[in-house]
C-alpha cells in the first residue's frame, strides 16, 4: 500500500500519551503512523486497530473516527482526492440530478418572470 496515495488535504498530528485525535472521516482516508505506536477506531464499524510506525490505514467508513496515542506518536492523515470515476458517480447520482434540475429550473422562472407562467399554462393578464 506504501506509495499508492492519491492526492489530496494532508495534515501531520503529533499525539502524546493517551491523547486524542477525532477525525470526521470519510471511506478513503488515509492515516500512515510515522513513529511510535496508536489505537483506531471508526464510528460504524465494529473492530478496533493497532498500528505502529510504518503502518498505513484506510479508513472504512463515513463518520467520526477517533485516534488515540499509546506513548508518543506522529501520523499523518491524507483526505484523499475524489478520482476522475468518483466525480463522474457523483456527478450521476439521481438525486443530485434531481436536485441541480430543479435549482435550475427555479433559476430560469427567477430571470424569465411572467414569461414562464404563460408557457406553463399559468394565467398571465395583458391590461392596456
Amino acid at each position: 500500500m506504501r506509495g499508492d496515495w492519491t492526492a489530496g488535504t494532508s495534515r501531520t498530528v503529533d499525539l502524546g500519551y493517551e491523547q486524542l485525535l477525532v477525525l470526521e472521516a470519510k471511506p478513503g482516508t488515509k492515516v500512515r503512523v510515522l513513529y511510535g505506536n496508536l489505537w483506531l477506531t471508526e464510528e460504524g464499524t465494529s473492530q478496533d486497530v493497532f498500528a505502529s510506525s510504518g503502518a498505513e490505514l484506510a479508513l472504512k467508513s463515513r463518520g467520526r473516527a477517533v485516534i488515540e496515542g499509546l506513548g508518543e506518536a506522529r501520523v499523518q492523515v491524507v483526505d484523499t482526492a475524489p478520482t476522475w470515476m468518483q466525480r463522474l458517480l457523483r456527478l450521476a447520482d439521481p438525486t443530485l440530478l434531481r436536485r441541480r434540475i430543479a435549482s435550475l429550473g427555479r433559476s430560469i422562472a427567477g430571470r424569465t418572470g411572467g414569461a414562464s407562467a404563460a408557457r406553463s399554462g399559468g394565467e398571465c393578464t395583458h391590461t392596456s
